[in-house]
């Protein structure tokens, strides 16, 4: 009768409980006079028997129940155990129904907060790898479970708590498809919960860098696509499909058990819509009513992030708290990152150890010092991507973490690549094939307004401005005249130079901030933004007198296309004019765009390129 594969054994005397995880750290009790002792679990083969010999030896006169009782004592030990399990679906009250058995009394709650801290069982759960005791673990100590993933296994986790109380949460059907069409919608968005509906790809990067986020993500998706669907979050949600799939779901509890009762003989299942109140909760559970009013339906945002539907403050967010970077799950991932680091590094080392054999063998001749200068770049590639991820583990909820950072590192590989081709090109252009400032500046915006007009069509259907346009009469005329004056720049200093400058347009920006929408910033920032002009300054004068002593007598342009033998004076009046005149059309026009952004929350930078 004893069953060695199971991981807990319990012991009963009378109406007390007492529990341990293996046998041999079992410390007796003082054991009340009359009453029976019936052992229910044991571990494993050798404590089995172990146990068994003494109980042959100690209490030859003890009759344990037959095999048949099995049932009976299943009920008994679940009086320390599981009380009570959450059947319904996402999106039919759950955190409402939480709230309300908090308020009733029970304490030990397994709700899909705690996903995080057992993503790796669940793992195993998901790969049919699942024993009794994985579940075990997973709720262990706790009265009640619910949430995602539980209610895809609420009749594994009934065979091991059958005394257990069963509720299912329900609501109008129309309300719960809303609610869950809405949520999917969020997805398809720049938001937190975009990552679960990622493709193969984008899978396979969660699995090599942080492999214990790819678990985590994986126990969401499987909640989603067991619950409406396989495909379900791949592309436009299907009504049909998921209002059968919730229907069928519903329908299936109520015949399991819609006659079953607990070994008290009351009902097992309570179909409960949370907007009925305490009455029905109650005198279900057979707890008084509690004398505070019965929270409202909460309105829950399902991600973090999502503002499309405002609760009470106490509601919360599902998934804020479980994912906030302090939390153990932002230590694991951070641990995995670093791990991830030495791998690419090592593995760029061996890459360089074996180019570096292929070129002493002189089969093929590779310079060097191309050869160091790749490892370089490599090894800063890797630790950039590195510290942008560490970054954001330390600072966004961890739901967001790989999509960000693989977002932020294409933007920053994108930006390098646009800037170097165009400030190559715009220096040839201006200093070797003397273009006209105004018609570079004209073929310029002629590509934005193409390219814009292009992208709006086919993402949108229609060119829209999501503005009026002479809202951005303003900042547009400055647009074109910090353009302007960028390329006339090219003709009084070199480029390295007017580089740098732009780099430090951090100081009129935090002027005009000021200026146009009153932002304010420390003393530290401004101290920043001096030092930073500092070195421009002196990088510049660095340059011109590497020009002076430089100079090949008659040759009218330098190596950068400055002409040699402008006035030195006007040619620095020039300069610097051309460059106050950009920083002040820049920085106005940034600070603009801010305001309206601010303004028009919708409008997107595909319409401010375009207006």
């Amino acid at each position: 009768w004893l069953k060695p594969s199971c991981t807990p054994f319990r012991i009963a005397i009378g109406d007390r409980r007492y529990q341990e995880e293996r046998v041999a750290t079992y410390k007796p009790q003082r054991l009340p006079v009359g009453h029976p002792i019936t052992l229910i679990q044991v571990m494993s083969k050798a404590e089995h028997t172990q146990l068994t010999k003494e109980a042959v030896e100690s209490t030859a006169d003890t009759t344990l129940p037959t095999s048949g009782s099995s049932s009976s004592l299943a009920g008994l030990s679940d009086d320390v155990g599981v009380k009570i399990i959450c059947v319904g679906v996402m999106r039919t009250g759950l955190k409402t129904l939480h709230k309300a058995l908090r308020t009733v009394g029970y304490k030990n709650i397994y709700d899909q907060e705690e996903i995080v801290s057992k993503y790796e069982l669940w793992s195993d759960v998901l790969r049919n790898r699942s024993t009794p005791e994985t579940f075990a673990s997973i709720f262990e100590g706790a009265e009640v479970i619910m949430g995602m993933p539980t209610f895809c296994f609420w009749e594994e986790i009934l065979k091991l708590h059958p005394n257990a109380k069963v509720i299912l949460t329900v609501r109008d059907e129309d309300d719960w498809w809303q609610s869950v069409r809405r949520a999917k919608g969020l997805m398809d968005k720049e938001l937190p919960g975009a990552p679960l509906s990622y493709g193969s790809v984008m899978q396979g990067l969660e699995s090599f860098f942080v492999p214990s986020y790819h678990k985590f993500c994986e126990v969401l998706r499987f909640a989603w696509a067991t619950t409406l669907g396989a495909h379900a979050l791949e592309g436009q949600l299907n009504e049909a499909a998921s209002r059968s799939s919730y229907r069928r779901h519903n329908s299936y509890v109520r015949t399991r058990l819609e006659t079953s009762t607990t070994h008290a003989g009351e009902p097992q299942l309570l179909v409960y819509d949370v907007r009925d109140g305490w009455e029905p909760l109650c005198a279900f559970l057979g707890k008084n009513v509690p004398e505070v009013e019965f929270s409202s339906v909460l309105s829950v945002p399902y991600f973090p992030g999502d503002c499309s539907s405002k609760g009470p403050e106490e509601a919360g967010q599902e998934f804020e708290e479980i994912l906030l970077p302090d939390s153990t799950f932002g230590s694991r991932m951070r641990q995995e990152l670093r791990l991830g680091l030495a791998q690419g590094v090592a593995a760029l080392t061996v890459l360089l150890v074996a180019a570096l054999a292929v070129h002493m063998t002189e089969i093929i001749r590779i310079p060097v010092a191309l050869m160091g200068l790749s490892y370089l770049a490599l090894v800063a590639v890797a630790w950039t991507a590195y510290v942008v991820m560490h970054g954001l583990v330390m600072r966004v909820p961890a739901l967001v973490v790989l999509p960000m950072a693989m977002k932020s590192l294409l933007i920053a590989a994108a930006l390098h690549s646009c800037f170097i081709s165009y400030g190559i090109l715009k220096e040839m252009l201006v200093t070797q094939d003397h273009i006209a400032s105004p018609v570079l500046v004209l073929s310029s915006r002629f590509m934005s307004i193409v390219c814009g007009a292009a992208f709006l069509l086919l993402s949108e259907k229609r060119i829209s401005f999501g503005a009026p346009l002479y809202a951005m009469g303003a900042f547009a005329f400055t647009n074109e005249a910090s353009t302007w004056a960028g390329y006339e720049m090219l003709k009084y200093v070199s480029f390295p130079v007017q580089v740098m400058a732009k780099s430090v347009k951090m100081l009129p920006n935090m002027i005009m901030g000021r200026v146009v929408n009153g932002t304010k910033y420390s003393g530290y920032q401004y101290a920043q933004a001096v030092g930073a002009l500092v070195c421009v300054a002196i990088m510049h004068f660095s340059d011109e007198q590497g020009h002076d002593s430089g100079k090949g007598g008659k040759a009218k342009a330098g190596k950068h296309g400055v002409d040699e033998q402008m006035d030195p004076g006007y040619k620095l009046a020039m300069g610097v004019a051309m460059l106050g005149l950009f920083f002040a059309a820049d920085s106005f026009t940034s600070q603009w765009q801010t305001a309206l952004y601010k303004k028009h929350p919708k409008l997107t930078q595909t319409q401010m390129m375009l207006g």
